[in-house]
């Protein structure tokens, strides 16, 4: 993309935003703190400034803050549950050389000292946190007894201090010591638990790796463990749409958004104000995550040791997650007592699912209850795998709750399994690979390939699959938007597709698949998409799951090994984690092709991926292309599964899961232009929460471009502005972003009142 250039930012004096000794904050990175953001060693508690943890207060006298206590009380017999909660805001934390601003949701109507449980995201506590989608979950834990503490990241929020770069083990350490800290408050029985969603299961899992003794149990939901999975998650293809467009502009905009309440928590003021003299001595996210691409260096300190960790964990996922494998490889290296949910779920709480809302708050209490109250609530007595098998086509409510020992692979010699070759007549059941009996669920039949899907394969056969960057339109299904789930077969037409015929008997898929590919390819990185379709009798195709891989990262992200060019080559695309039924009457299609837009981007550069040249697959009697998965045919045609499990629906009843200050919508939109035969992507959504000391405003807009003809076209732009209302007047924060392989740009401007503070932008 060419060497880096920047126009410096430049901030102004405002004669309104000072600090409590009037002097104006900004400056250099070492203004204020203790040295820039960096490792070292683990942050030290109570190092400086107050640890009460009670409601804090302007002191008329010097415009410092005060703090009050909490009476220390005895542990007692808990009280029945009211729902009464105070809610204290301003509280400072001392982590290390800096201070965590927090939010304390109290349980009053406990007779004693409750356990604690810390949510710790970059995501301001202030306003969205506490006010938004969030603060239903924190209420509802803070009403069955538990002190709840949503704290804002150091370097994030109204916390002090300044992130260079994110996922290093500063954000396990720092949470760590709250816990400590937290622990030793009078208002708390010394037991600690944290929970959180995406980052805040992070943050979660990095502080169970540092293993702090006051730490009981934690709940990571929709979870990646790995930095470099957070951009490239489908082998090494940078995440677009969710990464690149959408979560990075919006970590832009927060980087620069002022305090929600500067009167109630003057040190967030400060914070602020001396962040935003700061954003210029660090690269954009965006650029340092371009710059690593998938095997950089940058990303070495960036993996959470899981192998550490020692306390019991409730792993939550979801099929429509990018970070279901994440969860699942993640577990498997904790030893400890785990159990772990997985839905059809989005990037999204399982008690908001679009798909099975189902009673999560209740279990995560429970999970708590157990090892921190030492109750016993049966959590253990869960099958360590509860998940969600998909009917009727998927992407439906249809489908059953289903109690698992283990997670099946295909490297588990004991599972069942699958396999079709791709054949010039469609896929067909490759035989060789599936063991006598092991497709049939009730043991009244034996595999003789004689099935439906049985096709005559003689002959080695070659398929060319012209590249066409504009397919994925038809199968992204973006969380946020409340949209029906997508029809596949617009991309399904642009790429090389095979079919079963329709299936006599229902096929299930339940495990982790892959598809084996011998490829033949003029250059040596290119892009291979694979997706697997359900496709039922009216000829509706709808994605059951789908994988990706850059060629020359097919054995891993660590290991960089361009193809050999025209050679036959072997290439495996792992599949993403599901439960499926097929069922009898419908189709499976396994369509391969070189593009998943916007989803992920083979943006080009010295060590990106090649682009625009077409891939050829061979498959063959001897040496088969072939679908492999973990399943197998079931004998009735409506099938009763003996492992299927209850799940109750959301618990309403206590708090209600919708936030009572919080509203917004999210939009997707995807069109096809006949002249270019490029295609349109635009994802909007907006988002306001009226807060007892003003409000907070977000809107954005993600719109992504490519044409037909050419994959070096593509080009997406990102706007997100954030409004703040408060007694110190309005702010603007306007973040944009540009994307494509000629150019990258990001911009970040604030205002107050119509006067410019702040405007950085960074090109190359």
């Amino acid at each position: 993309m060419g060497p880096h250039a920047r126009r410096h930012p430049r901030q102004a004096r405002h004669p309104g935003l000072t600090r409590a000794d009037g002097a104006v904050r900004g400056g250099g990175r070492d203004a204020g703190r203790g040295g820039p953001r960096g490792r070292g060693p683990r942050p030290r508690v109570g190092e400086r400034g107050d640890d009460s943890g009670g409601p804090r207060r302007r002191d008329e006298g010097d415009g410092l803050l005060a703090v009050g206590r909490r009476p220390t009380v005895a542990v007692g017999r808990r009280a029945a549950v009211t729902g009464r909660i105070a809610r204290h805001e301003g509280l400072r934390i001392p982590v290390g050389d800096e201070t965590v601003a927090a939010t304390r949701y109290e349980p009053v109507d406990e007779p004693g000292p409750s356990p604690a449980l810390l949510n710790y995201v970059p995501y301001p506590q202030q306003d969205s946190i506490t006010y938004g989608g969030y603060d239903p979950l924190n209420r509802y834990l803070a009403a069955r007894g538990y002190e709840v503490i949503a704290a804002d990241m150091v370097g994030t929020g109204g916390s002090t201090g300044f992130i260079d770069e994110p996922f290093t083990r500063r954000e396990g350490e720092e949470p760590a010591a709250i816990v400590d800290w937290l622990a030793d408050r009078p208002w708390t029985t010394g037991k600690v638990g944290m929970f959180g969603k995406s980052y805040g299961g992070i943050t979660a899992l990095d502080a169970a790796a540092q293993r702090p003794d006051a730490l009981e149990a934690i709940v990571p939901i929709h979870t990646p463990f790995e930095g470099v999975r957070n951009a490239y998650t489908y082998g090494g293809l940078f995440e677009l749409l969710t990464i690149g467009m959408d979560w990075l502009t919006l970590m832009q905009a927060l980087d620069a958004k002022p305090p929600s309440d500067p009167s109630g928590d003057p040190a967030s003021l400060d914070a602020w104000l001396e962040r935003l003299g700061q954003l210029d001595d660090r690269d954009p996210w965006l650029f340092q995550f371009l710059d690593a691409g998938p095997d950089g260096e940058y990303w070495a300190d960036k993996a959470i040791p899981v192998e550490r960790i020692d306390v019991p964990v409730l792993a939550v996922d979801g099929w429509r997650d990018p970070y279901t494998e994440d969860t699942l490889r993640y577990v498997d290296r904790i030893d400890a007592p785990t159990r772990v949910l997985l839905g059809p779920w989005r990037h999204r709480m399982p008690h908001r699912g679009r798909e099975s809302a189902v009673d999560f708050r209740r279990q995560v209490a429970d999970w708590f209850d157990r090892f921190l109250r030492d109750e016993d609530t049966g959590v253990l007595d869960h099958p360590p795998y509860r998940v969600w098998t998909e009917r009727e086509g998927g992407g439906t409510r249809a489908g059953v709750w289903r109690g698992l020992d283990a997670w099946p692979t295909l490297g588990d010699g004991g599972a069942d399994r699958m396999a079709f070759a791709l054949t010039p007549d469609g896929l067909a059941v490759d035989g060789a690979d599936v063991p006598d009996g092991a497709d049939v669920l009730d043991g009244d039949d034996e595999f003789d390939g004689s099935t439906a899907t049985a096709r005559e394969f003689s002959e080695a056969a070659a398929f060319a699959c012209e590249p066409d960057p504009t397919v994925g339109l038809a199968s992204v299904d973006p969380y946020g938007a409340a949209t029906a789930p997508p029809l596949t077969n617009d991309d399904d037409a642009r790429t090389l597709a095979f079919d079963t015929d329709p299936l006599d008997r229902p096929v299930e898929l339940t495990g982790t698949g892959e598809v084996e590919l011998r490829i033949e390819s003029p250059v040596p990185d290119p892009t291979v998409v694979v997706r697997l379709v359900d496709v039922d009798p009216a000829g509706r195709g709808r994605t059951v799951a789908h994988g990706a891989v850059r060629g020359a990262f097919r054995d891993g992200l660590d290991s960089r090994d361009p193809l050999p060019t025209d050679e036959e080559t072997d290439l495996a695309v792992a599949l993403e984690p599901t439960s499926h039924l097929f069922e009898a009457g419908h189709r499976i299609r396994l369509a391969v092709g070189t593009a998943l837009f916007p989803e992920v981007a083979a943006i080009p550069g010295p060590d990106g991926p090649s682009l625009g040249e077409p891939i050829t697959v061979r498959s063959s009697p001897a040496a088969p292309s072939r679908l492999r998965f973990p399943g197998r045919r079931h004998a009735a045609a409506d099938p009763a599964f003996a492992d299927a499990i209850r799940m109750a629906g959301p618990d309403e009843e206590r708090i209600s899961a919708r936030a009572e200050r919080a509203t917004g919508s999210t939009e997707w939109e995807t069109s096809r232009t006949h002249v270019s035969d490029g295609v349109r992507a635009v994802k909007s959504s907006e988002q306001r929460v009226d807060l007892p000391h003003g409000a907070f405003a977000a809107e954005s807009t993600h719109e992504a471009t490519v044409d037909g003809g050419d994959p070096a076209s593509i080009d997406a732009r990102n706007a997100h502005r954030m409004t703040v209302e408060n007694d110190l007047g309005t702010f603007l924060v306007d973040a944009t972003s540009r994307i494509s392989p000629s150019e990258c740009r990001v911009r970040t401007t604030v205002a107050h009142e119509g006067t410019t503070l702040y405007e950085g932008e960074w090109t190359r």
